[in-house]
């Protein structure tokens, strides 16, 4: 995930360097300046590049140690972060750059400690960035929170839902992530709707994001009103945002579970219509209900499977399945079909467009 706060990204250079030749001290206006306009261009690759060598010649011109070095470095270590990292199970995995930027972020923290007063909202970035790039979790739960009640003390209530945020999507998938850890996503989505406009994207994403974990809690009636809130928002966007077709995707779930069907309907046909994330984006499915075990069948402790073949439609609705090959019974197979009409799929994309596409599936029937 890329570092979300960016608090040394535009640092004035204030200190100098005696000795420092004049072509070195040219040589690094002109590299910053290149590394902020493509900061501006979102020129990732630019970026990088000149972020490098802006820190490599900061250090001549500042000295190693110095305060502007350490700036210089988490810039550096920022534009290193937004190179795609390769991941296990949503953590990290520990390749050359995120070393790097494990590396440089933690001598700019190191720097930071010494010039930045106590509980200076300044050592924010490099916490976050240590974090980040650690892979480390017990650590990184150790430095995030240390950030939290940094910018608590502040008293800058969208820096506290913005680091809070941060700390829940780094701890998420580890084993630290507890209920304190999930409540953090509550908190700042409870941030940005005292704080900012409806429309705005940190709080349409906030709104998202609790109304999944409604989901995952077991609280449908909340997840629904977050998810609805969600749509109505990124509708007005001139482009798909990707919470869009998710909010979509888990209110199909959502209504199917609770019955209502003709709801669940609208938003796989809302699905079909949105132009998708990905171009070429596979049919998934959305919504799935197991058969029925025939009782005549389970009495006689009998077992099976099912193998069928289907289409998916523009809207995501199963058409013409047809029984592939089976083994244990006829009613087996009428279950399994039964239960394949009321499946429901976010449709196949080809070149932004929804198009039907086939599906196979293999049900299976086991006494335990």
């Amino acid at each position: 995930m890329k570092t979300l706060l960016r608090l040394s990204i535009a640092a004035a250079f204030v200190s100098h360097v005696a000795y420092a030749e004049p072509t070195d001290v040219e040589d690094f206006s002109q590299a910053y300046q290149q590394y902020n306009a493509s900061v501006e261009s979102n020129n990732n690759q630019d970026t990088l590049k000149y972020a490098q060598q802006a820190y490599e010649l900061g250090q001549i011109k500042f000295g190693q140690d110095s305060f502007d070095s350490a700036k210089l470095a988490i810039n550096y270590a920022n534009a290193v972060m937004v190179e795609p990292k390769k991941k296990n199970q949503g953590r990290v995995i520990e390749d050359e750059a995120t070393l790097k930027a494990h590396q440089l972020f933690t001598s700019a923290l190191a720097v930071y400690r010494e010039n930045v007063t106590d509980n200076g909202i300044e050592l924010i970035d490099p916490l976050i960035g240590l974090a980040e790039s650690t892979t480390d979790d017990k650590y990184a739960k150790t430095l995030l929170f240390e950030a939290i009640e940094i910018a608590e003390k502040a008293d800058n209530e969208l820096t506290v839902a913005e680091v809070k945020l941060i700390t829940f999507h780094r701890l998420s998938r580890t084993e630290y992530y507890t209920r304190t850890v999930r409540t953090l996503a509550f908190d700042a989505y409870d941030i940005y709707t005292s704080k900012l406009p409806e429309d705005a994207i940190k709080r349409v994403d906030a709104t998202y994001l609790v109304g999944a974990l409604y989901e995952t809690m077991g609280k449908p009636t909340q997840a629904i009103t977050n998810l609805v809130e969600v749509i109505k928002q990124y509708r007005a966007l001139p482009y798909s945002h990707p919470y869009e077709l998710r909010a979509h995707a888990l209110l199909v779930k959502l209504y199917e579970q609770k019955g209502l069907g003709d709801k669940a309907t609208e938003h796989c046909i809302a699905i079909g219509k949105m132009t998708p994330w990905s171009d070429q984006q596979e049919q998934t499915p959305l919504f799935r209900k197991p058969p029925k075990y025939p009782q005549s069948y389970a009495q006689r402790r009998k077992s099976g499977w099912v193998q069928v073949e289907f289409t998916v439609d523009e809207n995501g609705f199963v058409k013409s399945p047809e029984i592939i090959d089976s083994k244990g019974g006829t009613q087996f197979e009428k279950e399994s079909i039964e239960a394949l009409s009321q499946w429901r799929y976010a449709p196949k994309f080809v070149d932004g467009k929804p198009t039907e596409a086939k599906s196979t599936v293999q049900l299976d029937f086991t006494i335990g």
